[in-house]
């Protein structure tokens, strides 16, 4: 069963285990121990079975091998990355990480996690989803209900994927008219990673396909991504060469806050980015994406 289905592990408290297993002495504590400091007994009385969240979100992190247990001691995974398991920069980095951990790890577990947001991801921002219930409906009249699984069923299944998604920076949230949106921007994610994606500052420009290809191997439930090609392969794949306006709203986005900058260059390939309504205008029209770096 994925993360998504276990409602209990919420990205809060992995996190809280994770950040206090950063900081103590050999990044490793005894389960009993870490049992009495993270969800005392006071807490844990009436309770049936006892500590149902910490127990949860300590399963789940054992499952997909953030953490590891030896003889009753739990302990950061030392086959973490070093970065990953640095007292000062593993927190910050911990949203990469379980998106490594559960999307690019052969993580069968959560494959319809992965499933789930990437099909998130390919709708179109303009018409942002606000309920389980418009999920379901919409999921339904695209057919992925049954062939891929793809099932929202409940309002608490739904809350789990806004909060894991907007952990992972995926989405963020509004209001409308009373109504709260959960809406498909990954900008806050692919500003986080742009380093990482113009391989650590050694880079500067490139052709916006390649940057799209490493930002799926990255992160495979964007475009070309593992599970984006099969989402696509039963919603209707995009038209050539363009992106999603989820994606294509984020570098504009990030164009705009002086991270990047969008270019058309002759003789070179171009990508499409789509705004309202699949409109296309000249600045829709990309070859090359320039990191500016002018916000570090």
């Amino acid at each position: 069963m994925s993360v998504l289905k276990t409602t209990l592990a919420n990205p809060s408290r992995m996190r809280g285990i994770f950040r206090y297993l950063l900081q103590v002495e050999g990044q490793r504590q005894k389960r009993e121990i870490l049992e009495q400091l993270l969800s005392p007994k006071k807490l844990a009385e009436e309770k049936s079975p006892p500590r149902p969240m910490f127990n949860a979100a300590l399963n789940e992190s054992l499952k997909c091998k953030l953490l590891i247990e030896e003889e009753g001691v739990i302990a950061i995974n030392p086959e973490l990355p070093k970065l990953a398991r640095d007292p000062e920069w593993g927190d910050d980095l911990l949203p990469d990480t379980f998106i490594e951990l559960f999307f690019n790890s052969d993580n069968e577990d959560n494959t319809d996690f992965g499933l789930d947001c990437a099909w998130y991801l390919a709708q179109d921002i303009y018409e942002a989803i606000g309920t389980w219930k418009e999920v379901e409906k919409r999921v339904s009249k695209q057919n992925v209900a049954i062939s891929l699984d793809l099932k929202l069923s409940s309002d608490t299944l739904f809350s789990q994927l806004e909060d894991w998604m907007f952990y992972f920076g995926l989405t963020w949230r509004h209001s409308l008219n009373d109504k709260k949106m959960a809406v498909a921007d990954p900008t806050a994610y692919i500003r986080r990673n742009l380093e990482a994606l113009f391989n650590e500052k050694s880079e500067s420009k490139l052709l916006l396909k390649e940057f799209i290809d490493r930002l799926a191997k990255r992160c495979p439930l964007f475009e070309t991504g593992k599970f984006r090609e099969q989402i696509e392969e039963k919603i209707g794949r995009r038209q050539p060469n363009y992106l999603s306006t989820s994606t294509a709203f984020a570098l504009f986005r990030l164009k705009d806050e002086g991270y990047i900058d969008l270019r058309r260059e002759s003789d070179a390939e171009l990508m499409i980015l789509p705004k309202a309504n699949q409109t296309v205008n000249d600045e829709s029209r990309v070859s090359h994406i320039i990191w500016t770096q002018s916000q570090l």
